[in-house]
């Protein structure tokens, strides 16, 4: 079957999800918008597609089965709705939004519309990463005590020339938990659930850029289930030739000591063999979305997931700002580090 593609907005993973549609061989990118005119300009350099500043054109567009929306957090809620409304189904780049509250009504707006809706979360698609989550759901590691994951990516150059970051909270409602993460936010969730309470430190290391508008480039999560405490560092840093792993995971269970990382499994210091993952990171994130229209099946990174992520996360911020442990479910819904009149928003902001 073929699929003909629209590409809204050029932030965060545009291109990274761009070439993935323009390869793939049941997908043709027939479309595209990006309100900032420097920013669109590239993907018509990419891909060969006018494009456009107004995204309606996109999502109204009856030629286009699917939107790729890589935007700014605020835009994603109507943006999403809109998608829905016009039939498209959607691959969205993470997180769901900036707020819990938008994160609701996204739910509210896909709920029983028959749209595809997936988050591009590829660690539930590494070979090693499905490895360790079938071992804790069969029980391979009996009881598990203990769950640390360092999330902590390197990163050199000018921070200022990445996309969409930093940016004000309004804007992407935070710094390095909102966007990197993210993954091992939505990757605890995957193994474990929503937990009962969540502490939070968060902090600025390394970048000035972040500490400007307010926002973290390391946070630290104690996440308490019933008998376990996952503990998730996350976060950006300058550091050079550390040789440490972006995605490092340590798992304890009866009897086992577990360390896990994006290409290996290693268990009681045996390696268990595990395919690499895809060159194109983000292609099983792709092809998942397709068989799942093909499939009329739930995407496993679906906008309920979305939801519990942004729970958890304002439950972090929450703690940080009051430096007390919040439970879950949120009584608290609100992002405490954006105004309550702009837990969602329907304007642009740059």
């Amino acid at each position: 079957m073929a699929y003909r593609i629209g590409l809204i907005g050029n932030r965060a993973h545009q291109n990274t999800f761009g070439p993935v549609w323009h390869h793939h061989p049941d997908c043709s990118i027939v479309a595209a918008a990006e309100h900032n005119v420097e920013k669109g300009r590239a993907l018509k350099d990419l891909y060969g597609v006018d494009v456009v500043t107004d995204y309606d054109a996109v999502l109204e567009n009856p030629d286009v089965d699917i939107v790729s929306i890589c935007t700014d957090f605020y835009l994603k809620r109507p943006l999403i709705e809109k998608a829905v409304a016009n039939g498209k189904h959607v691959l969205v780049d993470k997180p769901l939004g900036r707020t819990a509250t938008e994160a609701r009504e996204i739910v509210e707006a896909v709920s029983g519309s028959g749209v595809k809706v997936l988050l591009g979360y590829p660690l539930r698609f590494m070979p090693a990463m499905v490895r360790l989550k079938q071992a804790i759901d069969d029980g391979e590691f009996g009881h598990v005590v203990a769950y640390t994951h360092s999330s902590v990516k390197q990163f050199e150059g000018n921070l200022m020339d990445y996309v969409s970051y930093p940016t004000p909270m309004r804007q992407n409602g935070g710094g390095e938990l909102m966007n990197l993460g993210s993954h091992a936010v939505d990757y605890m969730y995957w193994l474990f659930g929503l937990p009962n309470r969540v502490l939070c430190r968060m902090h600025n290391v390394y970048f000035e850029e972040y500490e400007a508008f307010g926002s973290e480039d390391i946070a630290t999560l104690w996440c308490e289930y019933d008998e376990l405490v996952a503990t998730l560092t996350l976060g950006r840093s300058k550091a050079k030739g550390t040789g440490v792993e972006a995605d490092a995971i340590n798992v304890t269970g009866n009897g086992i000591s577990a360390q896990v990382t994006r290409k290996s499994i290693v268990v009681n210091g045996e390696s268990v063999a595990v395919e690499p993952p895809a060159e194109a990171m983000l292609f099983p994130c792709v092809q998942h979305l397709l068989d799942c229209i093909e499939l009329d099946m739930e995407p496993i990174t679906s906008v309920h997931n979305g939801l519990a992520v942004m729970q958890i996360k304002m439950a972090a911020y929450q703690s940080a700002q009051s430096r007390q442990v919040v439970d879950l479910p949120l009584k608290d819904v609100n992002h405490p580090l954006i105004d309550a009149s702009e837990q969602t928003l329907d304007i642009l902001l740059d």
